[in-house]
Order: C-alpha cells, then sequence, then structure tokens
C-alpha cells in the first residue's frame, strides 16, 4: 500500500486536492474565523481533509489516531493510523530560505494528561519533589517517551478489539505523526506547509532539567522535547524539517466566495 504522507510524498496532483479540500472550509464553514470575514479549518475538519484525501477513516475522538487506512495485505487487513498537530507558526516563512530550513522545526503538542503520566512517574519511584528540585531528568524523560509508547498502544489495541475482525493488524512501522503549520495572515492569505514523521518517538541524546521543564536534546543540543510536568503537563516534540519523512513545500490555498449562514440555509432549504 501506498498513501501520500504515510509512505510517500504527495504528488501534485494530490497536494492540489488536498488544498481545494482545506480550503473550502474558507467559505464560512471553517469553525476559526479570519479577520477578513471568512473562515478556517480547526483541528478536527483538517483531519478530515486528511482523511478524505487517502480514503481513510476519521476517530472523531480524543484517541491517540486521528485517523486510519485500512488495506487488504497478504491476508490480513493492515491498519496504519496518523495523529495530526496543527500549528500557526511565525516562522514558518523562513523555509523559503535554504539556510533558515535547515533549523526550521515542526511544533507538535503529543498529550497533556498529567494525571497519566504522574501515575506512571510514581510507578518509576519519582516524585513531584524530584522534578521540582531538578533531580533525575534522565530517567523522567524515559518515563515520559515510554508514557507516549503506552498510551500508542493502547490506542491501537483499542481500535482492533472495537473492529471485532482478529485479522486487522496495526502496521506502527508505517504509522506517523502528521504536522500542518500554517503562517500567520499576509493580504488575507496565510502559507501552508505539511509534514510527516515516525510515530515511533525517537530517543533524544541527552536530558536535562531545567526551571519547571524537562527538556530532551538531539545531536546539535537543540530541543527536541519539552514537558511542562507541573503545568498542565504539555509534552512537546519539535523535530527537524529537514528530518521528516515526507513533506510538502510551502503552498497557499484556493478560496471560495464567502457564504454567510442566513444565504447557505435559503440555498439549501429556502427561508
Amino acid at each position: 500500500m501506498e498513501k501520500a504522507f504515510i509512505t510517500r510524498a504527495p504528488t501534485q496532483s494530490e497536494l492540489v486536492l488536498f488544498g481545494k479540500y482545506l480550503g473550502s472550509y474558507r467559505d464560512g464553514s471553517g469553525n476559526n474565523r479570519e479577520i477578513d470575514g471568512s473562515s478556517r479549518a480547526d483541528s478536527r475538519q483538517i483531519e478530515r481533509c486528511f482523511a478524505e484525501l487517502l480514503d481513510g477513516t476519521t476517530t472523531e475522538n480524543k484517541a491517540f489516531y486521528d485517523f486510519v487506512i485500512e488495506s487488504n495485505e497478504s491476508g490480513s487487513i493492515a491498519v496504519r493510523g496518523a495523529s495530526v498537530k496543527s500549528k500557526e507558526l511565525s516562522k514558518l516563512l523562513s523555509y523559503k530560505k535554504e539556510t533558515e530550513r535547515r533549523n526550521l522545526r515542526a511544533h507538535l503538542e503529543i498529550s497533556n494528561s498529567s494525571s497519566k503520566d504522574w501515575e506512571l512517574c510514581r510507578e518509576y519511584g519519582l516524585t513531584e519533589e524530584d522534578f521540582r528540585e531538578g533531580r533525575h531528568a534522565e530517567k523522567f524523560g524515559e518515563v515520559i517517551l515510554e508514557r507516549q509508547k503506552i498510551d500508542r498502544m493502547t490506542s491501537e489495541k483499542a481500535y482492533i478489539a472495537a473492529a471485532r475482525n482478529s485479522s486487522k493488524v496495526f502496521v506502527a512501522k508505517d504509522s506517523v505523526f502528521i504536522s500542518i503549520m500554517y503562517s500567520p495572515l499576509d493580504r488575507d492569505e496565510r502559507s501552508w506547509l505539511v509534514s510527516s514523521f515516525s510515530i515511533n518517538l525517537p530517543q533524544p541524546k541527552k536530558w536535562i532539567a531545567k526551571g519547571k521543564r524537562i527538556f530532551g536534546l538531539d545531536e546539535d543540543d537543540g530541543t527536541l522535547y519539552e514537558w511542562y510536568a507541573l503545568g498542565g503537563s504539555q509534552f512537546k516534540y519539535y523535530p527537524k524539517i529537514e528530518k521528516r519523512l515526507h513533506g510538502t513545500d510551502l503552498f497557499q490555498l484556493p478560496k471560495p466566495a464567502t457564504e454567510p449562514l442566513r444565504a447557505k440555509a435559503n440555498r439549501l432549504f429556502g427561508i
């Protein structure tokens, strides 16, 4: 099975079609309002655009994966999942410059589950006092990565169990995080960039404690991970764009005429 963003880069025609799906939400049906009166797709609507493009199914819940793709392979049904993260990024336009592109990173908030994070920390003998005092950074880092793996595998097992089909198998090696970033408005337009990364999170070079956060640093001593353990427990992942599996260059969306809600209701039902 080959699918754009999952196992390969999108073709130009696929990217045009994806842009049309996203652009359709600019008519006023998107859940985020723009200053010019148009609208922008929210995170759930973005997930539906990917699922539509790739013949997938959105989970429509807070499961680890936002959409899944199934295909018949070698007598079984292979399931691949994608977790989609969207983010406005002011630095995105620096992607146009090759020197800046090498340092540009995706911004993915992977989770924010304080109770689950600390439950596992306590199982490993780690306390909030340890965190406040900056102790055991490496061990905290190992735990938070393990927590993401547990969450992912639990979600995969739940999906298979709910399907009640023993021939379904998750293919984790082809499952991905999808980062979709967009620039601030410039002359009523935004630039967009899509990148995919392995669902299996890489090990950082080292973990350090600093202030109220734990940082996982990569080989360049840049921030690869950031965990706010005592402040909402957000766990964030910042992979370099140049290390993505597949992706796009910057692109913009077509813009349809804005249709007010009253006009849409009249067109559909008459008033």
